[in-house]
């Protein structure tokens, strides 16, 4: 029997991928829990307070916590692993002051925020909320990018779970208080889910606070970084992310606080905009976000380990590693969005109980894996050191995003899918570059047969299949979860078949890049 290194990447993706497919199925059941307790008007507010949350977080943190995942697994390849201590200590002090400087601003302007910037005057209870928010998120964020970029995958899988958990506790315990309407105002239902996210957050935080207190003790190394360089190295990953995540952030959430408007100019009532818009984000993009739940893990585990190959000048193992993982992009997410294009819209319906989820499903999942490798393929670039080349490229996309849904949504009153054809060219265009940029830098050969044309022609096969079947099931009065559940185990079954006709074994190439090509990499460099 195979022994199970525990440091290899099957390990750590086996733990990851666990821990998030639990993690999604709760945020969906969360989704669907706030779809029917807060409603979708009320999700569409809390989707407008986000996206300015999103903005500060930018500012304030993004760029510090992605540097210190980094910058620690560098220096731990590099043997000055308690060095770390000193970078963690760094990092929050330059986190807090960049908050004392934004968030407390923007709390006190929220008035001004919410009526005149995101044009809603409910959202700002809610903006008032998320600074204390923000603030425990900061803490969390660090000491969870010290745990990644050390290789420990535990801790920070605990603390999404338990964030989640409370959430979950959180919210049924606040929607639970009696009101004097039937539902809540959307401002207050909005207030809740906020309240309900601080809850968790001094859950998480605080979890992960002390078990780094702990895990800290156990590093070994050598402590000679300079503080200078601390402040460079840091510097140089968080100042191009954070500059380029603001402005993309500010422009995606320009573009998500103008959709109600252009909604309503496509002659929709506001009631109707924001119901619409609410769904979309709130109930159709988490369902199918929900592959994620295997994707984030690989590129979470990898990042670290193209940062270190990046510190030793492995170019091979960074070559090798990246096509791998871009491999594995189409073989799990071809597959995820044929399925969701078959029965996205009835399994909407069915949790949500809204006939409006699950629309607009084509161009939904053509946005959503493009975006798929996009992050991927950035999430490469970005650890072996381009933050600027994919800073520029971000912004550029988000751009054209915003472009298309000003002219496409506004001006010819496309409306939504002015807005979803903004983003399937963003995600394109930005997938398109970051290959190509890969293949320069690395050396990485294209395999688009490998990559793209067997998953997607196992999936076509396998999933007419299912379409069939689940019309049929449905003709014989069989329960719609039921019938899904069926559905989507007989497509898995002839998904692997196919593919395994096509010359691509599915299992075996996975168990053989996470955890064979881990072993025979160890070899070599004992060899060496």
């Amino acid at each position: 029997m195979m022994k199970l290194n525990q440091n290899s990447i099957f390990y750590h993706c086996l733990l990851l991928s666990s821990s998030s497919v639990a993690l999604q199925l709760l945020g969906f059941g969360y989704r669907i829990l706030l779809g029917r307790l807060a409603g979708a008007q009320a999700i569409a507010v809390y989707g407008l307070v986000m996206s300015a949350y999103n903005v500060v977080l930018s500012c304030t943190l993004t760029g510090v916590a992605l540097s210190v995942s980094r910058i620690a697994s560098s220096y731990q390849a590099l043997g000055q692993a308690r060095s770390i201590i000193r970078l963690i200590r760094t990092a929050l002090f330059l986190f807090l002051g960049l908050f004392c400087l934004l968030a407390i601003p923007f709390g006190a302007g929220r008035e001004f925020l919410a009526a005149r910037v995101l044009g809603n005057p409910q959202t700002a209870p809610s903006l008032l909320l998320i600074v204390p928010c923000l603030f425990l998120t900061g803490f969390e964020n660090v000491h969870k990018a010290f745990f990644y970029g050390t290789n420990q995958t535990v801790p920070p899988a605990i603390s999404e779970l338990l964030e989640m958990l409370c959430r979950i506790v959180g919210v049924l315990v606040l929607f639970s208080v009696p009101k004097q309407t039937a539902l809540p105002e959307d401002g207050q239902a909005a207030a809740r889910i906020v309240c309900a996210m601080i809850f968790s957050e001094i859950i998480s935080a605080g979890f992960l606070t002390l078990l780094y207190r702990r895990r800290r003790k156990k590093l070994e190394g050598a402590d000679e970084i300079p503080t200078e360089r601390i402040l460079r190295d840091i510097a140089a990953v968080a100042v191009p992310v954070s500059l380029s995540t603001l402005l993309g952030r500010l422009i995606s959430s320009a573009n998500m606080v103008m959709i109600p408007r252009i909604l309503m100019q496509s002659g929709s009532g506001y009631e109707a905009a924001m119901e619409e818009f609410g769904v979309l984000s709130g109930m159709t993009m988490p369902m199918l976000m929900l592959p994620s739940a295997f994707l984030s893990p690989l590129i979470t585990v990898l990042s670290p380990r193209f940062s270190a190959g990046k510190a030793l000048d492995d170019t091979a193992m960074i070559r090798r590693k990246a096509g791998k993982a871009l491999h594995i992009v189409g073989l799990l997410g071809i597959p995820s969005m044929v399925v969701m294009l078959i029965a996205g819209r009835p399994l909407g319906q069915f949790l949500y109980r809204n006939p409006q989820a699950g629309a607009h499903l084509p161009m939904l999942t053509a946005l959503t894996l493009a975006g798929f490798y996009y992050a991927a393929a950035e999430s490469v670039l970005e650890s072996i050191g381009l933050q600027r080349r994919c800073s520029v490229l971000t912004v550029l996309a988000s751009l054209i995003g915003l472009g298309c849904t000003l002219i496409l949504g506004g001006r010819l009153h496309l409306g939504m899918m002015g807005f979803l054809c903004g983003e399937l060219l963003s995600s394109l265009i930005g997938s398109v570059c970051c290959l190509v940029w890969l293949k320069r830098q690395t050396g990485l050969e294209l395999r688009w047969r490998n990559w793209v044309g067997r998953p997607l022609l196992a999936s076509a096969t396998a999933g007419t299949l299912m379409r069939l079947v689940l019309v049929r099931l449905a003709a014989l009065g069989i329960a719609p979860a039921l019938a899904f559940a069926f559905s989507v185990c007989l497509f898995l079954l002839l998904y692997t078949l196919f593919l395994r006709l096509l010359g691509t074994d599915f299992w075996e190439y996975t168990r053989s890049t996470l955890f064979l090509c881990e072993e025979s990499c160890q070899s070599e460099r004992k060899v060496l």
